[in-house]
């Protein structure tokens, strides 16, 4: 090409990759957010693509475990790829589309991100692996190109879809460089608050504005409340049952006022509303904590409207509060058999016979 015309043509092409670059900025903080939340609440950012988008994923997730542009220490991100026994024994036993996917299954959980790459946006494993991210509660970034393709279809509230509309895949993949470059600078300009370990209480939200924001991308929801005065085996054994219902478990707990209301007793709660979720936010089970106030939590179901509704097994489901607001949104409600025969009621009344 003669580059009296080369040259012109170059030009026009990054102007119209700024504006789109301009564009982006919204959905730029969103996922600096994003990427920014998981990272502070302990969790890992998986990323993958293919062809050149390869190199991309293996950018990003080195450029977070090293090191960008300051010290700071490394953080939780993994490029995932197959060596070469892998990828042999997928292309023998199952489909080449399964490769990201199941190592998505393998490594991710509720509240990590998938950082997908595609400048298509219509590639097989790049599609499964984002579906396997969805079905575990990961929440999704996806770099793309031209219109989108499948995967932006794929998307769900709470993904993000960084999108370079342009045909040429070499500019496309250009505008990915500058944007992940963008997100690492924003990861280490929060360096400082990255290096304070994750307590307790960052499991607890009582807003429930944040706490809707914080379970985008963190589906299926599993919603169960109660009060939850003094912790028992029984208790523990049904919260881990609920937590195998879905991705993310949502553990609401009645407020001091709304226990007196239930007629448990002059003396209840025992345990104040701090204490009580203090200690639920230990529990490996629970992923947020959180509080109402009202006889029911029908309103906070409505807020959060989550894919999965449980109580514990004296309660039949048409009795759940909720029931019929979540099975409209196509959701399941669940009664789960206790296991361990306990209860709270019974424990303080050993205690106050031990004490006559």
């Amino acid at each position: 090409m003669n580059d009296s015309l080369f040259w012109p043509v170059q030009l026009a092409e990054h102007r119209t990759l700024l504006r789109a670059l301009e564009e982006l900025a919204g959905p730029c903080r969103h996922a600096e957010e994003s990427i920014l939340r998981s990272l502070r609440r302990g969790g890992k950012l998986l990323s993958c693509g293919n062809g050149g988008s390869a190199g991309d994923a293996a950018h990003i997730a080195s450029e977070l475990v090293n090191r960008f542009e300051g010290w700071r220490r490394p953080l939780p991100a993994i490029a995932l790829s197959t060596d070469g026994a892998v990828l042999t024994s997928i292309a023998n036993d199952l489909d080449y589309e399964q490769v990201f996917a199941r190592q998505v299954a393998a490594l991710g959980n509720a509240g990590d991100g998938l950082l997908v790459f595609s400048t298509s946006g219509n590639s097989a494993n790049i599609l499964a692996a984002v579906r396997a991210a969805q079905a575990r509660g990961l929440w999704v970034l996806a770099f793309t190109g031209r219109d989108g393709g499948a995967l932006a279809r794929e998307l769900r509230p709470g993904d993000i879809e960084l999108r370079v509309p342009h045909e040429r895949t070499a500019r496309i993949q250009e505008v990915h460089l500058l944007l992940i470059h963008s997100l690492c600078a924003a990861v280490d300009a929060h360096a400082a608050e990255l290096e304070q370990p994750q307590t307790l209480d960052d499991k607890i939200i009582n807003d429930w504005g944040e706490l809707a924001v914080r379970i985008q991308g963190q589906r299926p929801l599993v919603f169960t409340n109660g009060v939850f005065d003094i912790l028992h085996r029984g208790h523990v054994q049904y919260l881990a049952e609920a937590k195998a219902e879905g991705a993310t478990l949502v553990l609401a707990v009645n407020s001091d006022a709304s226990v007196r209301r239930l007629g448990k007793g002059a003396d209840r709660p025992i345990n104040p509303l701090a204490d009580r979720q203090g200690v639920l936010a230990g529990l490996a089970a629970v992923d947020y904590v959180t509080a109402f106030d009202d006889d029911t939590p029908l309103r906070l179901i409505q807020r959060l409207r989550p894919e999965i509704l449980v109580k514990g097994g004296d309660w039949p489901v048409e009795k759940i509060v909720g029931a019929t607001e979540v099975q409209g949104w196509g959701g399941r409600v669940l009664s789960i058999s206790f296991r361990h025969q306990r209860s709270t009621t019974g424990l303080l009344q050993k205690i106050r016979d031990t004490r006559s």
